[in-house]
């Protein structure tokens, strides 16, 4: 049968998690700045999108990575956790405008489910759900 056995003992187990927790989060302000920054640029912008997407993304590899190096489930949840609570905060400041502190929503940030590529009904003149049971 296989099976997994630990590399790292209970200290250094946690130990480990707090430093990858620490990469993380140093991971995230090389490639955002720090949450202030973020707070002040104009809401919804595009490169702050692009650059949270890079960060989680790799964030994401180097917890697999040394998950499975490991073989420690303590980085995993530790990881993840750190990933949840940078992507809130970032999102929240990227979505907020600066004057006010309000999440700002935009047209292109909303789409209605008919007018989606590939929905069913999508380009076609027929009437919705909601038309048909109305009138």
């Amino acid at each position: 049968m296989f099976s997994i056995k630990p590399r790292l003992s209970g200290e250094n187990s946690i130990i480990v998690a707090l430093g990858v927790a620490a990469l993380i989060i140093g991971l995230y302000n090389a490639k955002l700045g720090p949450l202030a920054d973020a707070h002040a640029t104009g809401a919804n912008d595009g490169n702050l999108n692009a650059a949270l997407k890079k960060a989680g993304w790799e964030s994401v590899v180097m917890i697999a990575g040394l998950a499975l190096l490991t073989q420690d489930a303590n980085i995993v949840i530790l990881g993840g956790a750190t990933v949840i609570a940078e992507e809130l905060g970032y999102r929240h400041a990227i979505m907020a405008s600066p004057d006010n502190g309000q999440i700002q929503v935009t047209a292109a940030s909303y789409v209605p489910a008919q007018s989606q590529a590939g929905a069913p009904g999508a380009g076609t003149s027929s009437p919705g759900i909601i038309e048909a049971v109305a009138g």
